[in-house]
């Protein structure tokens, strides 16, 4: 795709605008799952501006958007990806996505462009440049908010420590500093059933938790019939891609 170019510094005030007006339209579908926090701006610029610095992750700009690919393994992560609007994705976004694979192909040349791209619920137009380049969910977050009334907190455990019940499996993590969830996320990767998933919830507002987050395979129905049976919201899919994704001649990486 013509008129790509590495980002440099000099982008940067741009880049977090844009990062910050999609987290602000994020909100709007989750308010306290992506309530931006306070230190938002200064976070994001921290981090991003670190991106850029790193050889090894890929940070390219169009004339309306960016993309940074963060290696992991044989793959690309792509998160941090925006543009100036939704009209742009079938287009520069599409670009983008494109010029990823062939980087990471370049730089593995076993993982024939093997990208991984967090697509949330609310981008659709995201999710379709994703889709036509033959991605397929590999996972999807579902979240609910967690009710605190009538449950004690006793939170002893330090973060990122695992949470078990019986027939439930999870663990507390720190919500990214560009968000404000109002106490820590319970991460669940086990759930046998409604009175496991309740009683992990219990468990994990008692240590201070505010939001749960349930993590499905592709393909679970009857996860998804369970969550959506307890208020839970698909939030975020999992976009995963191997191989026949066209190839990218600019040689920006």
């Amino acid at each position: 795709m013509e008129g790509l170019r590495p980002l440099t510094r000099s982008d940067l005030p741009w880049v977090v605008e844009l990062a910050a007006a999609r987290r602000r339209q994020l909100a709007d579908f989750a308010p306290r799952f992506w309530r931006p926090s306070a230190g938002a701006t200064a976070a994001h610029t921290e981090f991003l501006g670190s991106l850029i610095d790193t050889a090894a992750i890929l940070s390219i700009r169009s004339e309306h958007g960016f993309l940074f690919g963060v290696p992991d393994g044989n793959r690309l992560v792509i998160d941090d990806f925006a543009l100036e609007a939704e009209g742009d994705w079938a287009t520069e976004g599409l670009g983008l996505l494109r010029h990823a694979a062939a980087a990471g192909a370049l730089r593995h040349a076993d993982a024939a462009g093997l990208l991984r791209v967090v697509c949330p619920a609310p981008e659709p137009e995201r999710r379709e440049a994703v889709e036509s380049l033959g991605a397929r969910v590999a996972e999807s977050w579902w979240h609910r908010d967690l009710d605190s009334s009538g449950i004690a907190a006793t939170a002893t455990e330090p973060m990122d420590s695992t949470v078990r019940v019986d027939g439930a499996e999870g663990r507390l993590v720190e919500a990214p500093p560009v968000y404000a969830p109002g106490g820590p996320v319970v991460l669940v990767t086990t759930v046998r059933d409604q009175s496991a998933l309740l009683e992990i919830e219990r468990a994990s507002v008692r240590r201070g938790a505010s939001v749960a987050v349930v993590i499905l395979a592709s393909g679970d129905d009857r996860g998804s019939e369970l969550l959506e049976g307890n208020g839970y919201r698909r939030t975020t899919d999992f976009y995963e891609t191997l191989g026949g994704v066209a190839e990218d001649n600019d040689q920006i990486s």
